[in-house]
């Protein structure tokens, strides 16, 4: 069997050709000899990062030539900036290094616990010219192991009856010679807010640091307050707020916390006389009670203005209301790693579109769109007036809010914010230590008429680096991708969760349906790496006896689960039961593709022998007759288990896709990714090993489920799985397309009937595959049975649990969350194939881009932007009539794989593409594949038999 589709997993076509091509590609077009120099230097996906574990370094290089390739790299690693400036590194030299690698550079020498380095690199091209040495950038080491923490775990008594504390300590500052450096290492679990000297440390952080399994690890962060620290007398303070480590009152009051909440804080002076202070949490700290009277992650904040000390953070504060700390010596985590992961920020704030009152007189506000924040509250009302806020995502007959999507019945309580007024004139405050998902709030307490002013909110996400840009002429597709990237982003909060409202969960499942397009349009490395961390230290625990999935999560089983396989959720100790296949496949898709978007063969190394225990142990499920009974006990290779193609939506004929077509798939695809990682790390046993396996599972899924008549695995989302995953039948691919066009014009108009594992390449597969037109419609459709339907019916405004398409639909969907990342994996179509830029597998990382944009027949325009290791990759076309103009970016150190959409004469910045030094690779009907080198080109074609459609 092969697979022609581009966008399969594994497509290793021009693996070996193109990169000895690109290396030999010295002339483009247009060249000339402005200068190329390296820039963005990055430290762990960072710049200039505070307290790190092992330095990576990256750059990218920049240059006005086109056809720049880097050839070698030198490093210089200095103690400080001056002897790095005069050339006297003192850390480490690297010299001349042969290679066209560009990050995930390790320095060969070692670094020590706290200190701060300078480095800068230069690079050698295909001229075998040097540029210039970059400008220094910096880093910091964390401190690394448990005995380099001075700092004590504290605590406060009988905390579990208490409000939550603040914690402070005053110090002097001043026994050396002018302070060169302070930097503070700070856990707060489960959150913290750091203060010192008055003044918050970091005022944007919110809800730090992010959740892990605290009975293995927890995160701290480093802050530094050179800055902040003054000679003589100094204090530092801390809030402290429950988080996800002491949460134990929603859920049912379920008991999922770790402990009782506690701090750990190091803070370390240098002089510039070489001498050095540090102040560390410990038992002479103060503590005193604060004016948080109670929070919960879910259930929402209390919080009394009467209770504040003023000037409790500043130096020579009263002593009254404060108690010695207890130290903390039960449930302290057993080891600190560094956060290298963006923190949770506040972001933007959104002031109400409309306000009302409803039938019981409380204020109703529409912030206009659903997403995840905090309210910000401003009042002037007597002492003592308790100001209530309630939060949900629709709205009800009556005009009140409506919380039936908001879960709130297993939790026990409708989530709501208290501000209990000082009456000292206007007060602003919002949470510190919990969150919500809302477009609507309502407000009630207050005295007079509310305005909006009175109320607003403030958005909080994981703060990741917007990476991918993608517009095009037609409004209803920029909609689609609006709500797409509203959702993720309001389900990024250190983990990434399935909704921002009701559960706050990182699902398994969820991530690998949407991973492709988060990568695009975000910088997801560290957070990727970091969710690995939490899904492998979730699995390692052994249990003899616990709940596994059987089939459509309403039939279970129990059984042992090894140690080393993951469970539903990670992390957290909500966790659902052992991962059912379909759900567990992230343990292998996530190391891959992150490899396949950012290069890097180091986790494809870390995670393998996770990725491998989990593709044996998926085999074995499928080779047990004990878990066969009632099915077909004759197969080896397929696997019943599994929940399928989850939150389809519903229509009057439904024709539901099998658990065993997308379990074994994911199974499929699961070895496919495994033969292909143990060929790059050189285990070729394994390779021989898993890919013998795929071609059993390929052999039987086609025997057993597919229709070799109709050209059909019998469903959308099991044809588009198939055409993706590459097991169709060598030729069968165009009409396996044809048969989703079929099926939807069928079943839902002409629409789409795909769960999330459908949902996320349906429109790629038809595009890829002869039916760019279908899905075109797909896209575009109108009133029900149509995405528009969503905003248009059902007022949507990120992606809900079960998209409300229909009126079905809309109305199954009410109970279930309106804001579902899961959903959003529609959205890589938009990039690979109406702006056409996707990582090539001759090149992962983006080393190579194909650039194929493939609905240059309907729309006028479109561009997509991606910020990838290399630099920017752009693509931007416009079609008028019989003309196609089509601008590209290939930034230097990589090469472009572009496929020309029509035959016919193509200009290349103005000249023919024939007298261009470009090689043609191949011609596939009427489309060329041309290998072009780094640089800036637009590309014109103009000829009435060229242009088709």
């Amino acid at each position: 069997m092969k697979n022609e589709n581009r966008s399969s997993i594994i497509r290793f076509s021009h693996t070996i050709l193109l990169p000895v091509v690109c290396m030999l590609l010295m002339v483009a077009c247009l060249q000339n000899n402005r200068s190329t120099y390296v820039d963005e230097l990055q430290c762990n996906n960072m710049s200039d990062p505070e307290g790190i574990d092992t330095p990576l370094l990256s750059w990218k290089i920049k240059s006005s030539r086109s056809g720049v390739i880097q050839t070698a790299w030198e490093v210089e690693i200095a103690s400080t900036r001056k002897l790095l400036k005069e050339g006297a590194a003192d850390i480490w030299k690297s010299g001349k290094q042969v290679s066209d690698i560009q990050f995930g550079i390790q320095p060969a020498t070692g670094f020590t616990e706290g200190g701060t380095y300078f480095w800068r690199v230069r690079i050698w091209d295909n001229d075998d010219q040097n540029t210039p040495w970059s400008e220094p950038a910096r880093f910091s080491m964390g401190l690394l192991h448990e005995e380099s923490w001075k700092a004590k775990w504290i605590t406060f008594p009988d905390a579990g009856a208490r409000p939550l504390p603040y914690f402070r300590k005053t110090f002097l500052s001043g026994k050396g010679e002018g302070i060169e450096r302070a930097l503070i290492h700070f856990c707060g679990l489960g959150a913290g807010e750091l203060y010192l000297n008055g003044q918050p440390v970091d005022p944007t952080r919110f809800l730090d640091p992010a959740q892990t399994n605290y009975d293995q690890y927890a995160l701290y962060s480093t802050f530094d307050v050179t800055h902040l620290v003054r000679p003589g007398e100094n204090s530092v303070g801390v809030m402290l707020g429950d988080g996800w480590f002491a949460q134990d009152e929603a859920w049912g009051g379920a008991n999922f916390a770790y402990g009782d909440p506690m701090l750990r804080l190091q803070l370390d002076i240098s002089y510039s006389d070489g001498s050095h202070m540090q102040v560390c949490s410990d038992e002479e700290w103060e503590w005193g009670e604060g004016p948080i009277r109670k929070s919960n992650i879910y259930l929402g904040e209390v919080y009394d203005a009467n209770y504040e000390i003023d000037g409790w953070n500043m130096a020579g504060s009263a002593s009254d209301r404060w108690h010695k700390a207890q130290l903390a010596t039960t449930n302290t985590p057993p080891r600190l790693v560094p956060q290298q992961m963006p923190p949770i920020r506040k972001r933007e704030t959104i002031t109400a579109k409309k306000i009302w009152q409803d039938s019981l007189g409380n204020w109703i506000y529409d912030f206009g769109v659903n997403v995840a924040g905090i309210p910000l509250l401003r009042v002037n009302e007597p002492k003592g007036t308790t100001v209530t806020i309630r939060y949900a995502e629709g709205i009800d007959q009556s005009n009140g809010l409506d919380f039936q999507s908001t879960g709130w019945i297993h939790h026990g309580a409708i989530f709501k914010d208290q501000y209990i007024c000082k009456g000292e004139g206007t007060e602003e405050w919002s949470p510190r230590f919990t969150y919500h998902g809302y477009r609507y709030a309502e407000l009630s307490g207050v005295t007079g008429k509310p305005d909006s002013g009175t109320l607003k909110l403030i958005v909080v996400h994981s703060d990741l680096l917007n990476t991918g840009e993608f517009e095009c002429a037609d409004e209803q597709i920029n909609k689609l991708h609006e709500l797409a990237i509203r959702t993720v982003k309001s389900n990024l909060h250190g983990i990434p969760t399935d909704c921002p409202i009701r559960e706050k969960c990182g699902w398994l499942g969820d991530v690998h349906a949407y991973v492709k397009m988060a990568n695009v349009n975000f910088q997801m490395e560290n957070f990727w790496h970091k969710y690995l961390e939490d899904i492998r230290s979730g699995a390692a625990r052994e249990e003899e006896n616990t709940l596994f999935h059987e089939r459509y999560n309403n039939t279970f089983y129990f059984t042992r689960k090894p140690a080393g396989i993951p469970y539903m959720i990670a992390p957290g100790k909500r966790l659902c039961g052992v991962a059912s296949p379909d759900w567990g496949t992230v343990q292998v898709q996530l190391p891959w593709w992150l490899y396949v978007y950012y290069g890097k063969e180091q986790y494809l190394a870390e995670y393998y022998p996770q990725m491998r225990q989990w593709a044996l142990y998926v085999n074995s499920l499928a080779k047990s007759n004990e878990r066969k009974k009632g099915y077909n006990m004759e197969t080896q290779s397929i696997v019943y288990q599994g929940l399928g193609d989850w939150c389809p939506p519903k229509y009057a004929v439904e024709k539901r896709t099998p658990v065993e077509f997308t379990s074994t798939a994911f199974h499929y695809l699961d070895v496919k990714i495994m033969s292909e990682v143990a060929r790059i790390l050189g285990i070729e046993e394994d390779a021989a090993l898993f890919t013998k396996m795929k071609e059993e599972i390929a052999e039987e899924l086609v025997r057993t489920m597919y229709d070799p008549v109709n050209k059909t695995f019998g469903t959308q989302t099991a044809d588009a799985m198939a055409l993706d995953l590459g097991f169709v039948p060598d030729g069968d691919e165009v009409e396996v397309s044809n048969s989703i066009v079929k099926n939807m014009n069928t079943f839902s108009e002409g629409f789409m009937n795909c769960g999330i594992f459908g949902l996320s390449r349906v429109g790629s597969m038809l595009a890829r595959h002869g039916n760019a037109e279908a899905a075109w419609l797909l896209y575009t459709k109108k009133g029900e049975n149509s995405f528009e339907w969503m905003w248009k019916a059902a007022d949507a405004t990120s992606l809900w649990e079960g998209l409300p398409v229909n009126e079905m639909s809309r109305k199954n969907a009410l109970s279930a969350s309106y804001n579902h990342p899961m959903q959003a994996g529609y959205d890589i179509t938009f990039f690979e194939d109406i702006a056409g830029i996707a990582p090539d597998p001759s090149g992962f990382g983006f080393k190579v881009i194909r650039f194929e944009p493939l609905f240059c027949d309907y729309l006028p325009w479109a561009k997509g932007r991606i910020e990838t290791p290399y630099g920017t990759v752009s693509s931007n076309w416009t079609r008028s009539g019989e003309s196609l103009k089509w601008e590209i970016s290939i930034p230097p150190n990589s090469s472009g794989l572009v496929v020309l959409p029509y035959g016919g004469k193509w200009n290349v910045n103005g000249k023919e593409i024939g007298s261009c030094s470009f090689l043609m690779l191949e011609k596939q009907e009427e489309k060329a594949h041309y290998i072009f080198p780094s640089g800036n080109y637009r590309l014109t074609l103009n000829d009435q038999d060229g242009l088709v459609g």
